[in-house]
């Protein structure tokens, strides 16, 4: 597309990027479109509590359940959000676990109704949870002196993991049911999200490079022209009139709107691995370039050599433009942005 091996390098490389984020968020939203197939299927299918403990299924566990109760009270708590509670009907307990805060949601239907369904998914019961619930039994039933190696012939060895929202048929035990494709289209939507708008980005800025009517484009001449001077491995241009950065975000900018330039070092994980230099325009944007190793001390000089020599270039292009990251220079940037503010404002008024 460019008259440039290098840019047209880069701008593949920032449509690539668009579409792998594209491709990426196509992907989640399959793996959410496979999570809510899977839970209406599931939801078809579902069936008492009883049902599947009685089945020895060996796809018992994580499958959608209900549960019509005629009551049910708590026998233990397992930190500060879930209860765990004895349920029954006509002929059989049960154990079921509730969020705390959906307790009232529930204990208040039968202020309307003998029998309530709750909606769930189906569980292992956990082990200590076991003499809890024989134990509450034997309270309310001290006749009955029932021992721990009774408890699945009264509660069978499932559980149902019920909430207000698992109330509902068609939310209930979705994301126990699909907690990995969640979290993948999750991971996924996330990284596409980030990558598409970086990829997008990126191509907009190509856009400074775009021919007029005639084939041509002043900034993409002088890259080609025979007095261009290339650093960075080709990624950044020295033409007769523009400083080109092409790595990622294509940036170009005319020498004399340059404002200040110093060196600054990158860190990962508190250790110093590369330095590059930073351009201050006079609008106020920042343009970060020649990303170069500082690993060792011999990449380390080759790098502080090439910024030097960089530098000393641009001052010949400009020698009123700031160098360093000293006081004097961070003041006058920051006078640089109160100005730039204050026309912003006045501006807007005069709108």
């Amino acid at each position: 597309m460019f008259h440039n091996s290098r840019i047209d390098k880069e701008y593949k490389k920032a449509t690539a990027s668009a579409i792998i984020g594209a491709v990426l968020l196509l992907l989640a939203i399959g793996l959410m479109l496979v999570s809510a197939i899977r839970t209406i299927q599931s939801n078809r299918n579902a069936e008492h509590l009883n049902n599947y403990i009685i089945s020895y299924d060996e796809n018992r566990k994580d499958r959608i359940a209900y549960l019509d109760t005629t009551g049910f009270y708590q026998v233990a708590t397992y930190g500060d959000d879930l209860g765990y509670y004895i349920a029954y009907d006509d002929d059989f307990y049960y154990i079921i676990s509730i969020k705390e805060k959906d307790w009232d949601y529930f204990a208040n239907q039968f202020d309307d109704k003998e029998e309530i369904r709750i909606w769930g998914y189906t569980k292992e019961i956990p082990e200590e949870l076991k003499s809890y619930a024989i134990d509450s039994l034997n309270e309310d039933y001290p006749d009955a002196n029932v021992k721990l190696s009774d408890f699945e012939d009264i509660f069978g060895d499932l559980m149902l993991s019920a909430g207000r929202e698992a109330s509902v048929k068609g939310l209930g035990g979705w994301f126990g049911l699909n907690g990995s494709l969640v979290i993948g289209a999750f991971l996924a939507a996330l990284f596409g999200v980030i990558t598409l708008l970086l990829g997008l980005n990126n191509r907009k800025s190509f856009n400074v490079l775009s021919e007029d009517e005639f084939g041509a484009n002043p900034i993409l001449d002088e890259i080609n022209g025979p007095d261009a001077a290339s650093y960075d491995n080709g990624s950044l241009y020295l033409t007769d009139s523009y400083l080109v950065n092409t790595r990622g975000s294509l940036s170009a900018v005319r020498y004399e709107d340059i404002f200040w330039m110093y060196v600054t070092s990158h860190r990962t994980n508190g250790i110093h691995d590369y330095d590059y230099l930073n351009v201050v325009t006079k609008d106020g944007k920042n343009i970060s370039c020649f990303n170069s190793s500082a690993i060792g001390k011999k990449r380390k000089e080759a790098t502080q050599n090439s910024h030097s020599e960089l530098i000393e270039a641009l001052l010949e292009k400009n020698p009123d433009i700031r160098v360093g990251y000293v006081q004097e220079n961070v003041e006058a940037y920051q006078e640089l942005l109160k100005d730039l503010k204050n026309k912003k404002d006045t501006d807007n008024l005069n709108i």
